[in-house]
């Protein structure tokens, strides 16, 4: 009975109501959930919610609502179940090709918001990611997306998302060198020196000595940000 009935609360038009369920209560039962999904929908993605007119969102939701399996029953998850649903079925929906990129963007905030990742500072010498840092690449620059700048080509995007020591989620955009620098520092702690050595040799770099005296500042600034922990070696 639980089935058949949720299954008709998703797609009333098309799933018949269970024998002895009053219409007038199925209808509110399907205003509610519906209505609810949507509120914390709506809460994740303010920007690309902007992008659309009410009943272009709407559909949207409507179709998450009625297609998508979810994997969690945890309301803090839905937005990211709209994300795998809307990034599923982009060829088949009327949205902008950029928007799933979009959607990710707005919704690491959440999920970084949300890391129970310790974020205890620990004295070390060698450097180790912010546990809770996202070092993110998109083909779009989803950070400048609005109502008044809408990407006609794609743009290579390098952000990094992560949570300070103050609670705060913090955003930096990167070039594509800093992120592939970050990928090394996040396989484990590893010293200043070698982490910039290790990025001169995968770069193929003309001058190591150069790239450690610039790569120093960068990783310095970073640190004070609180992207990083430990400390320059």
């Amino acid at each position: 009975f639980q089935k058949a009935f949720a299954s008709h609360l998703r797609n009333p038009s098309k799933v018949k109501r269970p024998d002895g369920v009053p219409k007038r209560q199925a209808r509110i039962y399907q205003d509610l959930l519906f209505n609810n999904i949507c509120g914390f929908v709506d809460i994740c993605f303010p920007v690309a919610k902007s992008l659309m007119s009410e009943a272009r969102w709407r559909l949207l939701c409507r179709g998450f609502f009625r297609h998508h399996a979810s994997h969690t029953p945890y309301f803090s998850r839905i937005p990211e179940q709209f994300v795998q649903f809307i990034t599923g079925h982009a060829g088949s929906l009327s949205i902008p090709v950029w928007m799933p990129d979009l959607l990710h963007y707005e919704w690491i905030e959440l999920a970084v918001d949300t890391d129970q990742a310790n974020l205890e500072v620990t004295v070390d010498k060698r450097l180790r990611m912010n546990p809770t840092l996202r070092n993110l690449a998109y083909a779009w620059p989803v950070h400048r997306i609005s109502p008044k700048y809408r990407p006609r080509k794609p743009q290579a995007t390098h952000l990094l998302v992560f949570r300070d020591l103050d609670d705060s989620v913090r955003f930096i955009e990167v070039n594509a060198v800093t992120a592939q620098l970050l990928n090394i520092i996040a396989l484990g702690p590893i010293t200043t020196a070698d982490a910039i050595a290790t990025l001169a040799h995968q770069l193929g770099h003309a001058n190591p000595d150069a790239l450690q005296i610039h790569g120093r500042t960068l990783l310095a600034d970073l640190i004070q940000q609180q992207a990083l922990f430990g400390k320059l070696t």
